[in-house]
């Protein structure tokens, strides 16, 4: 089965279209229903997988709905303008992000970070009093907020959450530590200050590892007694060490009979002993 896929204007999230009764390409914009009511998305194309959120196709947008976009795009300039002289005259501790209109204009949401809780009763009576439509203030994570302005990540790129991330994983100090990096947080956190989203792209290639002995585990090999000092699973070898002499072996001589099973137990575990270990060791021992 297919699914469409499609991108939000406000947010940059995506989500899965149902009902759709016309044959749609990528790049097509499209009316749907959301809980923010009739708005304007972008058609990204078919896909096998399916998302738990998911809007309903009303039509294929015409030049009317087009037009509509753009002048409630004009208009949230002009109130976001408004919304951001009334957070400096309060003096709010929040940073408006984005002001959005949805298509049929009856409510205006401004997504906004802060620290702390807000208290912007009087802001939205004030700004009420101006717009006369309905108002919605959306507090979003850092990760959100990146997600929804845009930028541009480490790798000189433009970040994954902004191009094509459809939901956000959790990123751990043990991926660090278990891809053979620098177990140095502050060098592998992106533009939100959390960790890079890739280190969680990364963790197939090394799930090899959780079925091995730890590093400086004592084992045998060819009835000789070793430890395990490093295992590069992108190359597929290991590194043992004995009497200070260093030997490269390939991890199909260590690896345990009918391995690929355990390494499907791996892929739906989330808890492991050794995750858990390395993220209270980095946060007990690291002064950042």
């Amino acid at each position: 089965m297919l699914y469409i896929k499609a991108r939000f204007k406000d947010t940059r999230k995506i989500t899965q279209v149902d009902g759709v009764s016309e044959e749609l390409n990528r790049g097509d914009l499209i009316v749907v229903n959301s809980e923010k009511g009739e708005e304007v998305v972008e058609v990204l194309g078919y896909s096998k997988e399916n998302l738990t959120s998911s809007v309903s196709f009303v039509r294929k947008a015409s030049e009317e709905d087009i037009a509509k976009l753009k002048e409630n795009e004009k208009k949230a300039q002009e109130v976001h303008e408004l919304c951001k002289n009334k957070i400096k005259q309060y003096n709010l501790g929040m940073k408006l992000l984005k002001t959005y209109l949805p298509l049929d204009g009856s409510k205006v949401f401004f997504y906004y970070i802060a620290e702390q809780r807000v208290d912007f009763r009087a802001l939205v009576r004030d700004l009420a009093k101006v717009i006369k439509k309905r108002i919605e203030m959306r507090q979003v994570g850092v990760r959100d907020a990146v997600q929804m302005m845009g930028w541009i990540g480490n790798c000189g790129n433009e970040t994954c959450c902004a191009k094509f991330t459809e939901q956000f994983e959790s990123v751990y100090v043990y991926d660090i530590h278990n891809q053979n990096l620098p177990l140095s947080p502050s060098k592998f956190t992106g533009p939100c200050g959390r960790l890079l989203c890739c280190l969680a792209y990364e963790r197939e290639n090394y799930l090899i590892k959780e079925i091995l002995p730890e590093i400086g585990t004592s084992f045998c090999y060819q009835g000789k007694e070793f430890k395990l000092a490093f295992v590069e699973p992108l190359k597929g070898y290991a590194i043992l060490e004995a009497d200070e002499r260093k030997v490269h072996v390939p991890l199909e001589e260590l690896l345990p009979f009918n391995y690929k099973k355990a390494l499907e137990h791996c892929r739906k575990c989330n808890m492991c002993c050794r995750k858990m270990n390395i993220e209270y060791e980095a946060l007990a021992g690291s002064p950042e």
